[in-house]
């Protein structure tokens, strides 16, 4: 059985397949907390009340998805699934009317298991629970991608509970009781404009009708998100978005002239060259893209994270977001933080110099094929000039620029 990170899938194909959700202790688990399964469209909404299944829907519409015993236990048959519905999300949420407080992080442990029609198992997905203060979550979802169903590890939480969830998917419940907590903000590096109304990060684009990708933390909270370059600018909506993995897909109402392109086959290597091509400094050092090289300095991330890797290039406030690309020019990550030097110092006393973070490229192309965008990949070749990546660059790496 495969045990999936946030971020992974796992092939199913199709046929009849279990998806499973529990957690420890059993009794508080069933009594505080409800699961459900929701099928959505290819804009990520759902198109009817009756799509929800739970216990007290046991059934959705079409018949594909039933309800098949407690705590939350789903029978799933993907060749009943009409063609309109391109995700199944498996979401969880503290039952309504509990106290204050009543989050997932009082839980020892909550996952979510496949098994095939013969009870066989597939994947398994155990919830991280650290600092987990969210009171509705999707867990999971099946997902087509070429025609072949896909399992992926999810687990995007809502502080502000089973509303929020609710009109993620187009939905709209009651307004949550006054004093709720609110859903907390990101620790990601994006630049902040005076007062704090704007700010703005990095993204490029991914596909040729104009989907753009970045970092979640770099549009959260935005109500108006705008792109530019010297080649081009556009207005841009979200289309799809990963808090977890901190990701998020935005579409242009115009694509910008040029498409990124994914390395395909092995993975960014230790040592290995790297540029990053962004906005830093929200336009203070210029209006077109800065460029900085260096190298690969570990495969993995703060804390022993595997869906990290650490560079050397140096980046500032806005850069998150960008690509990394190798030597030939294609994405082997995406931008998402730096080290706090300041905090470090105030800690070691040392004062640490060029210690970025990305996003492996592996990870964010899981998470376009859960959005149902197909992207550009390449083998590694020879390296390239600098300066021919750079001005390839320009054409798909655009400044996100954000007002809340």
């Amino acid at each position: 059985m495969q045990e999936l990170l946030p971020g992974q899938n796992h092939p199913v194909g199709t046929g009849q397949v279990v998806v499973g959700v529990s957690g420890d202790p059993d009794d508080e688990f069933a009594a505080r907390l409800q699961s459900g399964v929701v099928l959505l469209g290819a804009d990520g909404q759902i198109g009817d009340p009756d799509d929800l299944v739970s216990a007290e829907q046991p059934r959705s519409r079409d018949g594909s998805v039933v309800f098949a015993g407690p705590p939350g236990e789903y029978r799933v048959d993907l060749e009943a699934v009409p063609a309109t519905v391109a995700r199944i999300a498996i979401v969880l949420a503290v039952k309504p009317g509990l106290p204050r407080g009543t989050t997932f992080g009082v839980f020892s442990a909550i996952r979510v298991w496949l098994a095939d029609a013969a009870a066989r198992p597939l994947s398994l997905f155990p919830l991280p629970l650290a600092s987990r203060g969210e009171t509705a979550m999707i867990l999971t979802e099946l997902y087509r991608h070429r025609g072949q169903w896909k399992f992926r590890a999810v687990g995007q939480g809502f502080a502000a509970g089973l509303p929020a969830l609710a009109a993620h998917f187009g939905l709209r419940l009651p307004e949550p009781a006054p004093g709720y907590p609110a859903a907390g903000g990101s620790d990601g590096r994006r630049q902040t404009g005076p007062g704090g109304g704007s700010f703005s990060g990095t993204g490029f684009c991914v596909h040729p009708n104009g989907y753009v990708l970045t970092n979640h933390h770099v549009i959260e909270d935005a109500r108006e998100i705008l792109a530019r370059s010297p080649q081009h600018r556009c207005s841009l909506e979200l289309v799809f978005a990963d808090p977890t993995n901190d990701l998020a897909l935005l579409r242009a109402d115009s694509p910008p002239p040029g498409v990124a392109t994914f390395r395909d086959g092995p993975q960014a290597r230790l040592g290995e060259t790297v540029m990053v091509v962004g906005y830093p400094l929200g336009g203070l050092l210029g209006s077109g893209p800065q460029v900085t090289t260096g190298n690969v300095s570990s495969l993995i991330g703060p804390g022993d994270d595997t869906r990290s890797l650490q560079f050397t290039a140096p980046t500032q406030s806005g850069n998150s977001g960008g690509p990394l690309l190798d030597s030939d020019g294609t994405v082997v990550g995406v931008v998402s933080s730096k080290l706090n030097v300041v905090r470090v110092h105030e800690m070691t006393g040392d004062l640490p110099q060029n210690v970025n973070f990305a996003i492996k490229a592996a990870l964010a192309c899981g998470f376009l094929e859960a959005a149902g965008v197909d992207y550009r990949r390449r083998a590694p070749g020879a390296p390239r000039a600098a300066t021919a990546i750079a001005a390839e660059a320009r054409d798909f790496v655009m400044k996100i620029e954000c007002r809340n």
